[in-house]
């Protein structure tokens, strides 16, 4: 039985480390961080098989990738998955309620307590185990004492009625008084979430995640409406329960085990005692002991240990998560004492396993603290380390053949389509001389095999596939098709011949972080568009996945000034692909030092809100009374266009419109109001209007809609989705999308300027299909690209190039051979 481990992703400006286990029948996936899906598009493998998700803690930093992950999953046909993770993982998994669901997909989660009162004992059964692997999990505390060890008291997420039965997942309760059952409790009129503690606040957890994945063969009590959302039981939009705050949060370690492989059969020894082929030998086989006649006469037990040899010591292998130096004593102190210290140490040969590789993921300035190094160094010697530190690991581009499309089109125009950032030193290199030889920095596509063993070697496929690296690495311009080589040069040669007249706002820069809907591709990620205005800030137009990632490319060192310039961020709906990396930006902001004098505006409906409130529970996002980076909420309907303002309601209704003209003075706005659209879930537009006069209206996901054209009417940019092409205007209705055309022809009503259309379908990863030449008095119609910066002054520019970037992708699928999706574009369900 051959199995491995490998580097799908590293710590990077766009990605975080995920570990695979593969074997023939099985996958198993450490970690799932920002724009984990992509990774595995642009790795061309793929997820099928998939047993286990295991999370070493939860949170932006290890496990914001989830919710995409699992709706691929469904989406590509996955039925059933276990998902693991410490304390915290039923209210991050439950937090996601409003927009992480599919009905075919059951997923059973699997909370580890790490609690300090849960680990006084060493513990060595496992998490998971199935036929392949054990997985045993090793809590490691910060030094900071958590509030519930402060007190003496478990926190309500995992009380002693609460603890896992590692062997088998499944809970075990401790006898507790006969209370009413979560039945009985939710079908009370009063029923309020934020009221359960103990054992039936994580049972109403579980009952979430059972509603949001119930399974094809399950009859939850709450299902799939007809339109696709959830049928939601009581209390689904209150708050969830509480959880007691941590921070910084203990993480997990993991030792993953393998399986024990029988020695081989010696046949010539077996027929030396007289075991021939037949029903005896089998018999030993299968461990039995039989009586046979030699070949000398003499009649002999024979057992297995007669003619099996040894069996191989199980390989194992160790992920182990240590986020800050504040968590170094605690994870010695498991590997010294506790669980998992049969791995460490250079003492006699170990009998019943064979560790092969350990993985560090170590925050700032752990790998060079003197305690690490010295525990690195008590390992075996013919152990490898692979070391994740952002210190200590390059910055290669991740994403290579959209960063290779855009190599080549930084040579029709260098200011629309700059290169994007990336570095291939590191900022430190690891001290070669106070660490084991086989220590090496994480590198993406490293493999490393288990059984039989081998050394670290990199995938040679995901190699070849780099288009990117060899071209800048070459130091000449990318070769370009005697096709492409025209365009260029006459699509260059029309914008330097072009007179243009002045525009009002001319110098406000769009740039289009993602371009994709509903699902993220090699040359596309999901929703996200900045908008720059000169001298006074930024507003980020929806966030999805990977948006952080997106802007650390585009800007490098620079992204920490556009953070911090940031005012407002508007997020269009509660649909996944719209906002899912919206909280690791919140997160991100949190580390800007010194913190943010003004605070970030954030524009959305309550389901948005809700939602980043209960994530706020396990992660400081900017709503918490002494965050070090304010988020000021503001309410999508209470500015809407044609709404006057109320001086009635919440805290949230009452401080919109004052938020709102406080966000104008910061950004020299005349208004910023919202429209309602016509989607599939409740979805607004956005439209800003600046005091110089210029405007910019924002569609977010619609059919075409007169509301639009009534608000935005005059627009200087309207920025509008077009998800489907213009045959597939039915389907576009059933999905509560637009065409192309009709997307336009809302410009066209508008009086629009300029529009730039986004939020193109999955089966346009490259290029939309063509539009039809422009009239004399039609608006400047543009299409969208991952990482164009886009002046409204320049909108024009990219009518000019589109023929040209249309024969670049075309030289693209050339070179690299046309593959077909890891989800094919019929599977996907576009929000």
């Amino acid at each position: 039985m051959s199995w491995n481990a490998s580097v799908l992703s590293t710590v990077s400006s766009d990605t975080e480390p995920t570990v695979l286990i593969t074997f023939d029948s099985a996958k198993y996936i450490f970690n799932v961080g920002e724009n984990t899906t992509r990774a595995f598009l642009q790795s061309r493998r793929n997820w099928k098989k998939t047993r286990g998700l295991f999370l070493t803690s939860v949170g932006t930093q290890r496990s914001s990738g989830l919710p995409g992950l699992l709706m691929t999953f469904a989406d590509s046909g996955l039925t059933s998955l276990n998902v693991a993770g410490p304390t915290g993982l039923l209210h991050f998994m439950a937090a996601m309620r409003k927009y992480t669901f599919r009905e075919n997909l059951s997923v059973n989660p699997i909370e580890i307590p790490t609690s300090h009162l849960l680990d006084e004992s060493p513990d060595d059964t496992p998490i998971y185990k199935d036929d392949n692997i054990s997985v045993f999990a090793l809590p490691v505390h910060p030094d900071v004492p958590s509030p519930e060890v402060a007190s003496g008291s478990v926190t309500s997420s995992h009380r002693d009625t609460n603890v896992v039965n590692k062997r088998s997942g499944k809970r075990k309760r401790s006898p507790s008084p006969t209370g009413p059952s979560l039945q009985e409790v939710i079908s009370h009129s009063d029923f309020d979430p934020t009221m359960l503690v103990g054992e039936t606040a994580q049972e109403w957890l579980r009952h979430i995640v059972r509603t949001m994945f119930p399974g094809s063969a399950a009859k939850p009590a709450a299902s799939l409406t007809k339109d696709g959302h959830v049928s939601q039981p009581p209390g689904f939009n209150r708050p969830l329960p509480s959880i007691a705050a941590c921070n910084p949060r203990p993480t997990l370690a993991y030792a993953v085990v393998g399986p024990r492989v029988r020695g081989r059969f010696d046949v010539k020894r077996a027929e030396t005692l007289g075991l021939k082929a037949g029903p005896l030998r089998a018999r030993v086989a299968r461990g039995e002991t039989v009586s046979v006649v030699g070949n000398d006469g003499v009649e002999r037990s024979v057992g297995p240990s007669d003619v099996v040899g040894a069996s191989e010591d199980p390989g194992v292998v160790l992920i182990l998560d240590t986020p800050s130096t504040a968590h170094i004593r605690s994870l010695l102190k498991g590997f010294e004492s506790g669980a998992f210290s049969k791995y460490w140490g250079k003492g006699q040969e170990k009998k019943d396993h064979a560790l092969r590789v350990v993985f560090h993921l170590c925050g700032d300035a752990v790998v060079e603290h003197e305690q690490y190094k010295a525990f690195i160094k008590g390992f075996k010697d013919d152990v490898h380390h692979i070391v994740a530190s952002r210190d200590h690991v390059p910055d290669p581009i991740t994403f290579t053949s959209a960063a290779f499309n855009q190599l080549r089109l930084n040579h029709l125009d260098s200011n629309i389509f700059p290169v994007p950032k990336y570095s291939l030193e590191a900022r430190k290199a690891l001290d070669a001389t106070d660490l084991p030889s086989n220590t090496d920095y994480m590198r993406a596509h490293t493999i490393i095999d288990i059984r039989p063993p081998r050394p670290p070697l990199r995938d040679s496929e995901a190699e070849a596939n780099d288009l990117f690296h060899p071209a800048v690495l070459s130091g000449e311009p990318p070769t370009l098709s005697d096709a492409a080589r025209t365009q260029f040069s006459e699509a260059r040669a029309r914008v330097e011949e072009a007179t243009v007249s002045d525009v009002i706002g001319k110098d406000v820069t769009v740039v289009t972080l993602g371009t994709g809907s509903a699902v993220p591709s090699k040359y596309r990620n999901v929703s996200g568009t900045l908008l720059h205005i000169p001298g006074s800030g930024y507003i980020l137009l929806d966030a999805g996945e990977g948006t952080w990632g997106q802007l650390a490319r585009n800007y490098g060192a620079g992204v920490w000034d556009v953070l911090r310039g940031l005012k407002c961020i508007f997020i269009s709906h509660i649909h996944g692909d719209h906002h899912i990396g919206l909280a690791k930006i919140l997160a991100m902001r949190q580390k800007l030092d010194p913190p943010p004098e003004e605070p970030l505006y954030l524009i959305s409906n309550r389901m948005v809100f809700l939602y980043l409130r209960d994530y706020n529970a396990l992660e400081e996002l900017g709503f918490s009374k002494d965050a070090r980076a304010r988020v000021t909420p503001i309410l999508s309907d209470e500015i809407h266009w044609r709404n006057k303002g109320r001086n009635y309601g919440d805290e949230d209704q009452m401080g919109s419109r004052p938020a709102a003209e406080d966000l104008c003075k910061a950004l020299g706005l005349q208004k910023i109001h919202t429209v309602d659209v016509e989607h599939r879930a409740r979805c607004h537009g956005l439209i800003v209007k600046h005091l110089d006069g210029w405007s910019v209206v924002f569609s977010g996901d619609t059919v075409p809609t007169q509301k639009l054209v009534q608000a935005g009417t005059g627009a200087t940019l309207l920025i509008h989705e077009a998800t489907m092409a213009n045959d597939q205007v039915e389907m576009a209705r059933a999905k509560m999308h637009s065409t192309f055309g009709q997307a336009i022809d809302i410009g066209k009503r508008m009086n629009a300027q300029n529009i730039l259309l986004t939020h193109f379908s999955a089966r346009y990863p490259k290029m939309p299909p063509s539009i039809s030449e422009r009239q004399a008095g039609d608006p400047v119609v543009a299409f969208a690209f991952d990482h164009a910066n886009i002046k409204i002054g320049d909108m024009w520019k990219m009518g000019v190039y589109a023929r040209a970037i249309e024969q670049s992708f075309i030289d693209i699928a050339d070179i690299e051979g046309e593959e077909s999706e890891v989800i094919e574009s019929a599977q996907v369900d576009i929000s």
